[in-house]
């Protein structure tokens, strides 16, 4: 067995080399780039958290395959993301999306309410997710030390681990403020952890089936033997249809629904190029995480292993075998597997609550309007607050419940979004009324049928509740209701809320009519799907006579209230070039719309796109003579719509016809020019390797001649010394001769 001490030590020791991973994947991103495809499609493995790394195998000690129609649900829905996934990054790219509130309440008018009650979902919802992930930590870390849950120092080990990913989270998830820009070692980490908790379930499958018996073939024999050969099958029979369902629904939409699915899959995509590729390669992920699964469940059972413990037999089985290395390297892919989780889901909770729980109340209360400028820290608090709601909620309420129970508890809060945000991207006819009324009906739902339960057995209270019913109306049983008690509970919940989300939101949107605004909102967000074009730019018209500089003052002071103003002008500067006005001294109407739809664009990854809809509402204005203009031009193309409507449809054949035919020449010129620019790169590859070569040489050409100049200049220097020298000596026997000469006595010549 390990010690507390080194066992945090060991977490420690991971999240440092994580920390080393996400800050060399930040300075280097641009090496990165060509593996991106291969980063996003392991990152979103992430899907299998603790509760498919432990619970997955606890689930299975009971109900033996079973679980497998989770993923037959996900890989459905796989399967289906060219039409799906496809669409979401459609809207992603045309609305600056940055998350799961942002894209649902885009489709609605941009609302405020239905943003803040899918925000509020999302909480409910992601808290006690989290908090499961806590809990896994702690039952891990109490199984490897052999130490009691009730353990005040095990708690601090999950308090002080939980705390290190908020850190974590922060710092490489939440540094930016606009979230829509690619986190790249937070992609990595997720990735890498991808990798590892893969690598401990398949190493202590093949040591389980391999190491302990002769094969997955010996476990199932001896299952049969010890009459336990219903972990061969699907489970109990009376469970079998209803348990199963429930399962592949949960399967089917967890995939792409949860928040940090949507996150990797739709904010961090790249390109639509990356859809395909990454869902292959993350079918056979899943494929891989599941493949030892039953048998690791069936050998905890032929050992011993209680059913109260069979969540934690991946470790237990290394560990009763004194195989100390492979469990700590279990609990490592345990803690990656619930680290994961946390990292993401508390990123993307954080900011749809800064965005559309604190913001608009910033914006109403004057109180609370310095928060504007401090979104970022807002963050970091609301990340830490979910973090300790989450620690309460696994410590308080879920003391007796398997981590599959909690999990799918969580889930089905979570999928209560579904009807809204798959009606609003395939029915047009869908509007906010029963987008916001469904989800609202399908909480109370959920709240009656699974989280009240649980409050009640937890609290002990209300024991009459759970027996007979309130008010004794069995057919009102949370657990059974209109007298259904042979279904499983948790399906039995996902049902009925489901259920009555769909059924209402079909019905008031078929009783009800959106107003004006929605209708035209509703067609051009509809309208992405037929014209998939990236940031258009629309042209000008009419006369310009609208001050430039006056509008430009106005967006600077609303973009500086969420962003500093050195960082308002450059994203100013950059939407004047894209519309080619940066240097004109008036701007006409249709380039002032232009103008305010993009600065709404850009705020919106700052933001939120309900918080930036309304932000532009209210602060950047129209004067009287400009909405009348927009008036007139909205009458004006109104009517030549209807005009065209009119228009004989052979005449809209033979048009459709010659623009067809004009667009596949287009294509082909575009192919064949394409096909002459890379033929040309290749030509300059080739030259500029011919030039680094030329370069290389002249520089060794020019060494060598400083070595020449070097040894030259050496030579002269001591030849000029030896003259020097030479001439010194003459000088000095010269001198002699002087002196001599001027010493000797006067003698006159003889006469």
């Amino acid at each position: 067995m390990f010690s507390l001490f080194s066992v945090f030590l060991a977490i420690c020791l991971y999240m440092a080399l994580l920390f080393a991973l996400a800050t060399g994947a930040e300075r280097h991103h641009k090496k990165l780039q060509p593996h991106y495809l291969w980063i996003y499609a392991l990152a979103m493995g992430v899907f299998h958290t603790s509760w498919g790394f432990y619970g997955n195998i606890g689930y299975a000690a009971s109900h033996g395959f079973m679980f497998i129609l989770l993923d037959l649900g996900s890989y459905l829905c796989i399967a289906l993301w060219w039409v799906l996934l496809r669409r979401m990054v459609q809207v992603k790219e045309a609305l600056h999306i940055t998350s799961l509130a942002d894209m649902i309440a885009a489709r609605y008018n941009r609302s405020p309410a239905i943003a803040a009650a899918v925000t509020l979902i999302v909480v409910l919802g992601s808290v006690p997710y989290i908090g499961l992930q806590i809990k896994a930590v702690i039952q891990s870390v109490g199984v490897l030390t052999d130490t009691p849950l009730d353990n005040e120092h095990i708690n601090l080990t999950g308090i002080g681990s939980s705390l290190i990913l908020l850190l974590f989270t922060i710092l490489y998830g939440m540094r930016r403020l606009d979230p829509t820009e690619h986190h790249y070692g937070m992609l990595v980490v997720l990735a890498v952890e991808c990798v590892i908790k893969i690598g401990a379930m398949l190493a202590v499958g093949i040591f389980v089936s391999f190491g302990l018996y002769e094969g997955i073939g010996d476990i199932f024999n001896q299952l049969q033997n010890n009459n336990l050969e219903h972990i061969t099958g699907l489970g109990p029979e009376h469970q079998r249809g209803s348990a199963g369902l429930g399962l592949f629904v949960i399967g089917f939409f967890s995939i792409l629904m949860l928040p940090r699915q949507f996150h990797i899959a739709v904010v961090e995509n790249a390109s639509q190029k990356h859809i395909l590729p990454a869902s292959l390669i993350l079918t056979l992920y899943l494929l891989l995480f599941s493949v030892f699964m039953v048998p690791i469940a069936g050998a905890g059972l032929l050992h011993g292993i209680s059913p109260d413990q069979a969540d934690m037999t991946m470790l237990l089985l290394p560990l009763q075998s004194n195989q100390h290395g492979l469990a700590l390297a279990t609990f490592i892919g345990g803690f990656a597997a619930a680290s994961g989780m946390v990292i993401i889901t508390t990123t993307t909770v954080s900011t749809m609550v800064t965005n559309h729980l604190i913001l608009p109340l910033a914006e109403r209360w004057q109180m609370l309007i310095w928060l504007r400028s401090h979104l970022l820290q807002a963050r970091w608090a609301v990340a830490l607050s979910v973090i300790l709601l989450s620690y309460l909620f696994v410590t308080a309420l879920t003391a007796s419940y398997l981590l599959l129970s909690i999990g799918t508890l969580a889930i089905t809060a979570l999928l209560q979004v579904v009807p809204a945000l798959f009606g609003g991207l395939f029915w047009r006819r869908g509007n906010g009324k029963a987008a916001l009324w469904s989800m609202l009906a399908g909480m109370l739902v959920w709240f009656y049928t699974l989280l009240l339960p649980i409050l009640l057995r937890q609290l002990n209270m209300a024991p009459e509740l759970l027996e007979s019913g309130p008010f004794a109306i069995n057919w009102l049983h949370p657990e059974a209701l209109f007298g259904l008690k042979d279904i499983d509970t948790t399906a039995q919940g996902l049902l009925f809320s489901l259920g009555i989300n769909c059924l209402l939101y079909y019905l008031i949107s078929v009783l009800t009519q959106p107003h004006k605004e929605e209708r035209n909102l509703t067609n051009e967000f509809m309208a992405l799907f037929d014209h998939n074009k990236e940031r258009q730019v629309r042209p000008g018209g009419l006369d310009d006579y609208i001050p430039l500089e006056d509008k430009r003052e106005e967006a600077v002071q609303l973009l500086s209230h969420y962003l500093r103003r050195n960082k308002a002008l450059e994203r100013l500067l950059q939407i004047e070039t894209d519309l080619h006005i940066q240097t004109k001294k008036s701007i006409n109407i249709i380039e002032l719309v232009e103008y305010h739809r993009m600065i709404e664009h850009e705020l919106a990854g700052s933001i939120g796109a309900a918080s930036s809809h309304s932000a532009v509402k209210s602060h950047l204005c129209y004067s009287n003579r400009e909405a009348s203009e927009l008036q007139a031009i909205y009458h004006h193309i109104s009517h030549e719509l209807r005009e065209a409507g009119q228009s004989g449809s052979s005449d809209k054949d033979r048009t459709i016809d010659v623009l067809h035919s004009q667009i596949a020449e287009l294509e082909r010129t575009i192919s064949t020019q394409q096909h002459e620019i890379e033929q040309l790169l290749d030509r300059l590859d080739g030259h500029y390797e011919q030039i680094h070569q030329h370069r290389l040489q002249a520089q060794q050409y020019r060494d060598s001649l400083e070595q020449l100049k070097a040894r030259q200049t050496g030579r002269e220097k001591n030849e000029l010394e030896q003259e020097n020298k030479r001439l010194k000596l003459l000088y000095a026997e010269l001198s002699l001769k002087l002196d001599q000469l001027n010493s000797a006595p006067d003698t006159k010549p003889p006469q």
